[in-house]
């Protein structure tokens, strides 16, 4: 089978994910570093001494932030959620791009509705994910198509570098796997764009809801089970 070619926007991918994992250990080691010095410990000399120190890793950590989400936004996009059916957005021409895209925003924010920012996403391994499928497997209905992404984007680890308390946020700490299947049942949602965001919310609290049920077909490889549990609770959504 031919290397399927290239397109600018696919191009700019692996630099996006570079940017946000430049921003996502910025984040991190902020964190650790404050764990890590308990300022409020120490003698009032070496307490100011320490905390001048921190103000200006502090600056500096913030300042390359800025910088990686400032370029994200310019030059490389990728905030928007897709729109329509999940067989609409695997049916268009480089739906690869678009796959991916959408699902790196509708993730982050399905993250954010699950108050566990901390969790990294890639974009690349969404696209990767999507090329992973053949022909055949991208014509079924809109559960088996479902079913088929979601263990791809699981084996592609989309989500990445959780901290230990954002992934006790879902039952089973199983946060990639629950916030896969909530976007998964998103797409699949009979929705009007004003309801896009409140269908998103609800998809999140309903995959919530199946966690041990889901995460169960996730862990297992069970393409059978989960295209059942999309067909069943799709329509819900």
């Amino acid at each position: 089978m031919p290397k399927p070619k290239s397109s600018p926007l696919s191009d700019a991918m692996p630099l996006r994910d570079a940017l946000r994992g430049l921003r996502h250990a910025v984040r991190r080691g902020g964190e650790t570093l404050l764990d890590a010095m308990p300022v409020d410990s120490l003698p009032r000399p070496a307490a100011a001494l320490a905390g001048a120190v921190l103000r200006e890793v502090g600056e500096f950590a913030k300042g390359v932030n800025d910088a990686a989400s400032g370029l994200a936004r310019l030059a490389l996009g990728a905030n928007a959620k897709p729109r329509g059916s999940l067989h609409d957005l695997t049916a268009r021409q480089g739906a690869e791009d678009g796959f991916a895209q959408g699902v790196y925003a509708a993730l982050r924010a399905t993250l954010r509705h699950l108050n566990a920012p901390s969790a990294y996403v890639s974009e690349t391994a969404a696209r990767s994910a999507y090329l992973a499928l053949t022909p055949e497997q991208r014509l079924g209905s809109d559960a088996s198509v479902a079913a088929t992404l979601s263990l791809a984007l699981a084996k592609a680890k989309v989500l990445r570098g959780a901290s230990a308390a954002d992934a006790a946020r879902v039952p089973g700490h199983s946060l990639d796997h629950i916030a896969i299947f909530a976007v998964m049942l998103w797409l699949q949602s009979n929705r009007s764009e004003a309801e896009d965001e409140k269908a998103l919310q609800a998809a999140t609290d309903l995959a919530v809801a199946l966690a041990a049920e889901a995460d169960a077909a996730f862990r297992a490889k069970d393409y059978p089970r989960l295209a059942r549990l999309y067909a069943e609770f799709a329509p819900h959504v």
